[in-house]
């Protein structure tokens, strides 16, 4: 485990040197729960950063958004360069949010 954090602080390091963009995408699982996938990759690769569970929640442009700030809040909001997510909709609704929120 210890191991694991040392290559992940490495990666996280560049975060603040180069940017690291936020990738999401949500798919419903075989037993039809709606997940939502975070990932934030930078020029050293990819890090898996969390999956919610949004099952039962009602997924608008509010709810998105908040998840967004979560992640945003981990990765370092000066450190964010974008946020790439698929194009529904209620997706770009809380991306308009995102950048009419100071």
């Amino acid at each position: 485990k210890a191991n694991i954090e040392k290559l992940l602080e490495k990666k996280k390091f560049s975060w603040k040197q180069y940017g690291v963009s936020i990738v999401s995408d949500g798919w419903t699982d075989i037993q039809r729960r709606l997940l939502i996938n975070f990932i934030a990759y930078s020029l050293d690769g990819p890090i898996f950063l969390k999956c919610v569970d949004a099952s039962g929640e009602y997924k608008d442009d509010e709810y998105l958004k908040g998840l967004f700030i979560e992640v945003i809040k981990e990765v370092g909001e000066d450190n964010v360069v974008q946020i790439i997510t698929y194009n529904a909709p209620v997706c770009q609704r809380a991306e308009m949010n995102l950048a009419s929120d100071p």
